[in-house]
Parts: structure tokens; sequence; C-alpha cells
């Protein structure tokens, strides 16, 4: 073999045995004078170190150590640093959000590399000249980092290293720490990443011991994966057991009643990916990943693509359901506990004994408070809490939870509102609010697009009340039973508040609970309301008649027409009317006491709208320019009672979030300007839209199409005439009657007859 061959050896023939078998770079206390490196030499032969360099890295290698005239016996294991009789040149890196490293230097040949931390920024390279791509975990201080087993090498620094919460410098590393290495059985059952409010201090996470033997877990690592700042490992100390069908609780310092309390650093992103993993002596015995997609290709402890479990919102926690299951599947292993259940079975209910719970109520809110014209900042939000109780409730511990959707979620905690006493009225706000008791950030959603929901959170933590308002309940917010919520208030607008129809009034369902309120009363009693009826639908009512696109401007003279083709009367208190040009949104929510009797029409129209009966401010219909268009009916269950589509039937469909009553995409054809979409029979309602509407009907608002029977059409109806809606009770929200006097009936006659003649034209 020629010289110049033996020199291009790789470092694993050049010198097989020598290995950075442990190291201490973050010391308790000051880093310098306390730092320390060991040395193994797994070969059989001795090997001369004398002129070798041990070099560090952050951003660039610089040299540490220099080895005077020395050996290294097989098995021998070589102290360089703290505790021996060599001294470091400087300090090592302390990683913490990019990769560091360390390698031993034979002249040119780099013997041994140890690369720890991620992400690899710094583009150091490993023992085969590559940029590295498999990094040992980062130690929390104190903590050394050492290969397990000891002085092996697999060229996978991953797998090789692992965190020593009792370090062994000049001595051999203790596989696991003298607990048992490895027992699949063990599982990660439920983690604490995000808690409530800080996360400092407050992280938690249990393990689970099926087996019906106890465990020595003493020595195993929890390493914490996070896609944004690289990882961290922890470290079970000795005589750590898991009892036999038992609950090990691993907490930081301010978690109540954790069996062994450590630092702990789990991410919490909901756009990429992050990762808890469970191990012993380097071998993986459990995974659990979580967030958005999972682009960094992180894998379960088999080696395939891990699936990926949605982060939870601040305050859940994610367990196995059932304890201990595991498929590899972590979208179907996991699931979001709105109870944590730290040291007990996922399965468990919690129970909810925090004295007033259910007692005090969310009594008042304001979640979109009006603009000042020309102004940029909006008056403050604030939420009214009232006691329906006969004794004080102590608040410590309590919290208001809110948010625009369940990975949104944001706390207050509202325990320095000290005591609530019997009927007493306490305002969370933001600053400017009147009659403010306790100022708080807030950010309540506004129900825009989707019902939001605020709850009221015991000491427990367990829920003593909720409100969820809005639309369509898309996002599966849960009500006081734990349910998800079918009963909805209605969506407030610019400056309206959201209140109870009477100080405390609480049937559980949201829709009869509240009302709209324009006189806002924070810290006062509620002017009194007549509270709703809710009556869920029966398919009956119908949308009959539309006005998408009136003569000239449309300004506010858009207006739908209500038929009820059924047999007996049908109350819409709650009840919502929404519209959709590309997605669906709460154009108008039914007041109270509004009764529709069979064969009798309703018309809801925008401010222009003269002969309406409910005048419905924020109504706005498309003009189909994106295909299709539609409006929908939703009962105060939020069960959707009717839905007609309307566009260009031969154009390709835009909008595939709006579909039909049957799940298609059925439309109306769009007629020209100032001409109405109508049922061609009053209330006959096939699901086709195509079939059941003519695009070009002379408008009759409040009174039968052209061409309809006013007997119910296709679903059946009483044999009475058709009646308008001036019948009914009027409302405080607008309802006009009168609707054929002068300055009404006669315009839209005298509107209808022109369009007739343009349609026969």
């Amino acid at each position: 073999m020629s010289i110049l061959l033996l020199l291009a050896l790789p470092a694993s023939l050049a010198a097989p045995g020598v290995k950075i078998n442990e190291i201490l770079y973050n010391p308790t206390g000051t880093d310098e004078g306390n730092e320390w490196i060991e040395l193994c030499n797994s070969g059989s032969t001795s090997v001369d170190l004398t002129g070798w360099t041990v070099q560090g890295a952050g951003t660039s290698w610089s040299t540490l150590f220099t080895f005077p005239s020395l050996t290294i016996a097989p098995g021998e294991h070589l102290l360089i640093g703290a505790g021996s009789a060599y001294t470091l040149a400087g300090t090592m890196q302390n990683a913490g959000g990019a990769t560091d490293g360390l390698r031993i230097v034979n002249g040119s040949t780099t013997v041994d590399t140890v690369l720890y931390d991620d992400p690899n920024t710094n583009l150091l390279v490993d023992d085969s000249g590559a940029v590295g791509t498999e990094f040992a975990p980062t130690v929390s201080e104190g903590s050394s980092l050492g290969r397990s087993p000891d002085c092996s090498d697999s060229e996978d620094s991953s797998i090789d290293f692992q965190a020593f919460s009792a370090p062994t410098p000049g001595a051999e590393n203790s596989s696991g720490g003298g607990g048992e290495c490895p027992d699949p059985e063990v599982r990660l059952n439920e983690l604490m990443m995000d808690p409530d409010g800080s996360d400092t201090d407050k992280e938690w996470l249990e393990l689970y011991n099926p087996t019906g033997r106890a465990i020595d877990a003493s020595g195993w690592q929890i390493t914490m994966r996070k896609s944004d700042s690289g990882q961290s490992t922890a470290t079970l100390p000795e005589d750590t057991w898991i009892e036999a069908g038992g609950y090990l609780v691993v907490g930081e310092a301010k978690v109540s009643g954790a069996d062994v309390v450590l630092g702990l650093d789990m991410g919490n992103d909901s756009s990429s990916v992050d990762a808890v993993e469970l191990s012993c002596g380097g071998e993986l015995i459990d995974v659990a990943v979580y967030g958005g997609d999972n682009d960094l290709g992180w894998t379960h402890e088999d080696g395939t693509l891990a699936s990926v479990f949605p982060k939870p919102s601040e305050g859940y926690s994610m367990g196995r359901i059932p304890d201990g299951q595991d498929s590899n599947d972590c979208a179907v292993d996991w699931a979001a506990l709105e109870r944590p259940s730290p040291g007990a079975s996922n399965s468990t209910v919690v129970e909810c004994t925090c004295p007033g719970s259910g007692e005090v109520v969310i009594n008042e809110l304001i979640p979109n408070p009006a603009v000042p014209d020309g102004g940029e900042d909006e008056d403050p939000e604030w939420v009214e809490l009232h006691n329906i109780g006969s004794y004080p409730v102590t608040l410590t511990g309590w919290s208001l939870r809110y948010g625009t959707s369940p990975s949104s979620l944001t706390t207050v905690d509202i325990s320095a509102l000290g005591t609530i006493g019997p009927g007493e009225f306490l305002v969370v706000g933001e600053e400017g609010a009147l009659n403010v008791d306790l100022v708080a950030a807030m950010d309540m959603g506004a129900a825009s697009s989707n019902a939001d929901r605020v709850e009221l959170r015991d000491c427990s933590p367990c829920t003593s009340d909720t409100v969820v308002y809005g639309s369509s309940n898309d996002d599966e917010w849960t009500d006081d039973s734990g349910e998800i919520a079918t009963s909805l208030a209605p969506k407030p607008g610019d400056g309206e508040t959201l209140q109870r129809c009477r100080d405390g009034y609480d049937t559980d369902l949201s829709a009869t609970d509240w009302v709209l309120g324009s006189s806002p009363t924070p810290g006062e009693p509620n002017e009194e309301e007549a509270c709703p009826i809710c009556a869920p639908g029966e398919g009956t009512i119908k949308i009959n008649e539309l006005y998408p696109d009136p003569e000239g401007s449309d300004g506010a003279q858009e207006w739908v027409e209500l038929y009820n083709a059924g047999s007996s009367s049908q109350r819409l208190d709650g009840w919502v009317l929404e519209t959709g040009t590309s997605s669906w949104g709460v154009d108008f929510t039914f007041p109270g006491e509004i009764e529709l009797a069979p064969g009798e029409f309703l018309l809801i129209g925008n401010t222009d709208v003269p002969t309406a009966d409910l005048v419905a401010t924020s109504l706005g219909l498309g003009n189909a320019s994106a295909n299709p268009d539609g409006v929908r009916l939703l009962d105060c269950v939020a069960a959707v009672q009717d839905t007609v589509l309307y566009g260009d039937s031969d154009a390709e469909i835009e909008d595939l979030e709006l579909t039909d009553d049957q799940g298609g995409s059925t439309m109306a054809a769009m007629g020209e300007s100032g001409l109405s979409i109508g049922r061609i029979s009053d209330g006959a309602d096939s699901d086709d839209n195509a079939a059941d509407f003519d695009g070009n009907m002379p408008p009759s608002p409040g009174g039968p199409n052209e061409g309809g029977s006013g007997d119910g059409g296709a679903d059946g109806g009483g044999d009475e005439e058709p009646k308008g809606g001036c019948n009914k009770k009027s409302t405080a929200d607008g309802k006009k009657c009168g609707l054929f006097g002068i300055a009404g009936g006669l315009e839209w006659a005298v509107l209808a007859l022109v369009a007739l003649r343009r349609r026969r034209s």
C-alpha cells in the first residue's frame, strides 16, 4: 500500500477506537474552568495522541486543546478540562438556536465529530466531510452529553448521544442511569405544551405504564424538538419508577402534584411541526408529533413518516384516548383534552368542585365595538359577570377564555377581581371601558364568518358558563354541557351588545338566553327584553323570492322573501339569514316574537325597501359575478332549512364552499336587472334550484309570485289565502306595516308592472 493511500484513509481506520465519549459544555454556574471533555478508546491497541487537537465550533472551528506526549490505552477513559491535569484553552458553545460542534483532529484528519443542537445554519461538517444532518440533543445546565452505550458509534449523533443528569467524568457512561432500557410498553400519554397564560415553569407531560409490573425509568430521556429553535433533552433522575398500571407526571416547578420536577421546553407551533420523544440508551420508545405540516420529515419510533396531530388550544392538553393507544398515527391516537388529567386516565371525567361554578355567569359583552367616524382605534371591549347565586363567590383561579377558532384561544386570569357578591355585577374590560373592575387586553371575535365563543372557567378548572354566538358552528365550539353547540346567540353588529334577555336568565341554550342590545349597561342590570323561544324548523319555511340586482344602483334596495309552506305556524326567534358570494356569512338574525303562519309571507329588506317587515341593514346579495352566489336560512339550532344558489349554470363553478341543500350546486338562473328570482310555485321545493326558480320574475315582495299558487307547493300547505306579513307583531328593530299604503305598496306595484312589461316585451 502506498504512503499516499495511507494518508487518504478515513479517520475510522486511522484511529478506529478513539471517540469523544462525554462532554460537559454547560456546567452549573460559570462555564470557564468547569467544562470538561472525555475521550474513550474502544479499540484493541493503544493510540498515541501527541500533537492531536480538540476543536470546538459555533460559527467556525477553533482549537480548545493540543495534546502533549500522551497515549490512550484500550478501554481507557481520558479526561481533559475540569477535574484533570489538563486545561482547556477556551469554552465550548452552549447550543441554543443553532448547531454547535466538537471534534478530534490528527493533523489534517478528522478523527471524530459530535454535532449538537439544530438547525445547522453554521453548515458544520461531520466525520465524512459533508454538512451534518444528524445532531445530538441540547442538554440542560449541569447535565452532560454522552454516548450510550458507552463508547459506541453508529456515525449518527442523534442516536449515539443522550443527556446524563448524573455525569461520569473519566468513567464509563451508565446506560440509562440504571433503569430498564428500554421497555416498549411505556407511552407518552398526555402533554401540556401550552398552559393557560405564560408557559414559564408550567409545562408537564405524563407517562403511562400499562403493564402489570413496576418499571424503573431512571435515566430515560425526554427530547423536545422544536422546528424553529432546535431541541433540548431532560433526563429522569435516579430511582424514578412508574407503578404497574400507573401514571408518572413530569412537570416544571409550578406544576402542582408533579412526580418528577424537571425543566421542560415543549414547542407550541401551529404552523410547522414540533415533537416530544421518549428514549432510553439512545433507542426511541415513543414519539408524539404535533403542529402543522410535517415538512421536516420527522418519524415515529418505527421509522415511518409521522402523522401530525394539530396543536391544541391554550390550556388544553394533548392526550391518548384510550390511555396508551399507539397505532403510530398521531392524528388517530391523540385528542385535545379541554379538561387535562395529569396523573389520571384521559377518560376520567374531571370533578368540578369549585364553589360557585354555574352560579357566576356571563351576563353581557361587547365583542364588536363601533369604530368612531374617521378613527382608527376601536372602543373598548368588555365582559360583564353576574352572580345569580345566594352567597359570595371567590374568583381566585377563575379565568375568561375567548377566541375566533379553537386554535387561537386567549385566557384572561380574573383572580384579581376577588369576590363577587350575590346579585353583583363585575366588568372585565380594556382600558377606557365604563365601570371596569379589572383592566385586561381583550380581542374577542365578531363572528364575521363563523361562530365565536366566550367561556368562563372556574377554579377546577371547569366551565361555569359559555356563550356561543354567530353563524353555523363549523369550528365545533362546545357549550356548557361540553357538547358541540347547536344553539347560537345572534351575531352582534358594530357597537351592539350581546346580553341576556333577563339578568342571569340561563337555559344553557345561547339562542334562547341572549339578545342583541343597543344600550350597553356594564356593571348594571340589563334592559329587560322578551326572551326568545327557540323552535327548531321542520323544513317548511322557504326562501320564496329574492331581489339581488335592483334597477340602477343596488344601494340598500335588496330583499329576501320567506314563505311558510307548512300546515302550522313557526316561531323564528334566533333564526339566521346568511348570504354568500364566496363563503357564508350572517346578514340577519331574527329577533324574538316573530311567528310565521301557514301560507304567510315575510319580507326581510335593507333600509330602502319601503315594504319590509324586518329591516336588515347588513343585507347584501351578490350579483353572481363569481359563480354561484347564494342565500340560506338556518334555524335557532343552526340547522339549514333552505338554500338558494343562483348564477350561470353554463359557466364554471368558482365558489365550491357554497352548496345547495343536497350538497350539490344546482342554481337558479341569474336574471336581468330589476327582476327577481322567485319560486315558480310559491313554496314548491324539489331541492333543484334550476327547476324550482324563475330568474326573470316581476318582483312581488310580500305577496304571491307570478304563477305561484300560494298553496304550499311541493311541501304541502294550508288552504288559507296567502297573507302578507303585516298581521304580525311589530318589533323594535324596524319591522314596517302598511305594506300597500301610498308610500309603500304603490311603489312596488309600479316596479312590478314595469318589470312585467319588460319581461313580456
